[in-house]
């Protein structure tokens, strides 16, 4: 039996041989490329001989070289980078999360959340983050706000191939966390860790994630600066201890992607940005300390730190007003002790609000940043001896360090009727950095859970809480234990401060 063809057949061949023709004979003066069916023709112009064409240009070998060192390096890195999407929280009653123009510069978190600014959310809400393979059990490291939250995880590999996934631990103090496959493929790509401590400012590096819903992009720049945090770098982390800036263009979805040198070597992970006087600035948390922080998540779960129970401040950052404050002969270097936490490890010592620690066990201390330091490396239990000065006065105390409360486990928010807020004592530097008086004391908002009592309150990141139900709170132990009381259907009336000026806000 002949094949039937259909009547208008040779028409349409006709028809469309024309229109060919026809665009062919509209783009003839542009000298355009297009494709038939035979390959590729050019359409040259009429004028063609006498037209010039810029010539083609010999590319020098050393910049053969480093685009080749790019194209290896995203090869080579390429299988073990994934992205990860979170399903978080219930349906939203409206709006959408805050734009990174609504956040303050300090928690700019490049994570990408759907569904859009101003657009109802149908179902649970759905994010978008990086991470890279650091094992053959599948473990994968990402960001803590990444997966904060989540009710499902599901990783994406550079294949295309998609893999369910758990929570294995997270840690609010670096922002590190690490989610495992739940049923790990044999034919894994590990990325190679390399050592932060050896990288130079001025290095190539590449950023590799999935930005703005791609599948997988890489951007190259350099090494910008090192170096501790402090004042002028409020990391993602409290207890992030250096960064590492790169002019790498970060984008939303590259949080939790490598930061990797021409070697091939992870070198830090894509955190955050922070906007100031002439423009945005990209940063890394150092991978010395990402490898630390993974290894014992894997290991227990979560990570345990000594604390003193103090909200200190450099002496060196005192201004003139400040310094009369708290009384004559302020040393010039120190940790002034501008809050005692009730409760805490140092609330029977005889450290008072107003000393600066000058040692701790003849350590000398220049910054706030150096005790932490120290502390940070000292085991829970252990006993410190903090050297101070008091109105021009020697004074010394003994502090046994206990365990740094758990935020992850202390503002759950199946723990706390799922109001959904994630918080942190504010201190004069960070209210520096928001925009308020450096003495307001209260409960900085670090995160807000999509779709959570707080979310829809109108709570957002830099909020400071500074009454709780009509009392004051000065520290996040303090907010969390009132958050904790129940209130039955009237829920808690917040005293928030912000940039903005203060409000009053009930969280049912």
């Amino acid at each position: 039996m002949q094949p039937q063809r259909q009547p208008d057949s040779t028409f349409h061949r006709i028809a469309s041989a024309s229109k060919i023709a026809l665009l062919g004979a509209v783009l003839a003066g542009a000298g355009f490329f297009f494709h038939g069916a035979r390959g590729p023709a050019l359409v040259a112009p009429a004028a063609a001989a006498s037209t010039a064409v810029t010539p083609k240009t010999e590319v020098p070998n050393e910049a053969r070289a480093l685009s080749h060192a790019f194209s290896a390096v995203a090869k080579a890195l390429g299988p073990s980078v994934v992205r990860i999407e979170v399903e978080v929280g219930a349906p939203r009653a409206e709006g959408g999360r805050p734009t990174p123009d609504d956040v303050p510069p300090m928690f700019r978190h490049f994570f990408e959340f759907g569904p859009g600014e101003g657009l109802p959310a149908p179902g649970p809400q759905h994010g978008v983050g990086s991470g890279f393979i650091i094992d053959g059990a599948g473990d994968i490291i990402t960001n803590r706000h990444v997966v904060q939250g989540a009710s499902k995880v599901t990783v994406t590999m550079n294949d295309g191939k998609e893999y369910p996934a758990r929570v294995v631990g997270k840690d609010a103090q670096t922002d590190v966390a690490v989610v495992r496959l739940e049923k790990a493929p044999g034919n894994l790509a590990v990325a190679r860790l390399g050592d932060s401590d050896k990288l130079e400012v001025g290095e190539w590096v590449v950023a590799v994630g999935s930005p703005l819903g791609l599948e997988q992009t890489i951007t190259a720049g350099i090494v910008s600066g090192k170096g501790r945090t402090g004042k002028h770098v409020q990391m993602s982390g409290n207890r992030v201890r250096g960064y590492i800036q790169t002019d790498a263009k970060i984008n939303p979805g590259n949080s939790g992607g490598p930061l990797v040198n021409l070697e091939g070597e992870v070198v830090g992970v894509n955190t955050l940005i922070q906007v100031g006087a002439g423009g945005a600035y990209g940063f890394a948390i150092p991978v010395n300390e990402v490898r630390r922080v993974a290894q014992t998540l894997i290991k227990e779960g979560r990570v345990r730190y000594a604390y003193l129970g103090l909200m200190l401040t450099s002496a060196k950052d005192l201004d003139d007003s400040q310094r009369a404050k708290l009384g004559k002969n302020i040393p010039g270097s120190g940790a002034v002790v501008a809050e005692v936490t009730p409760g805490g490890p140092a609330g029977n010592s005889a450290i008072r609000p107003g000393d600066v620690i000058q040692a701790v066990d003849g350590q000398k201390i220049a910054a706030a940043s150096d005790v932490v330091d120290y502390v940070s490396t000292r085991d829970i239990g252990t006993k410190v001896t903090l050297h101070y000065a008091r109105d021009g006065k020697p004074g010394q105390t003994q502090v046994v360090l206990g365990e740094l409360p758990n935020e992850d486990m202390k503002v759950a928010p199946q723990e706390q009727g799922r109001i959904g807020l994630a918080l942190q004592t504010l201190t004069p530097d960070v209210a520096d950095q928001l925009g308020i008086e450096r003495g307001t004391k209260g409960a900085v908002i670090t995160d807000v859970i999509a779709g959570s009592p707080a979310e829809r309150a109108g709570l957002k990141p830099g909020d400071v809480i500074v009454e709780v139900d009509r009392a004051p709170v000065a520290s996040s132990e303090q907010a969390v234990e009132a958050l904790r009381a129940s209130r039955g259907n009237g829920g808690h009336l917040l005293r928030v401060r912000g940039a903005g000026g203060t409000r009053f806000v009930t969280v049912k």
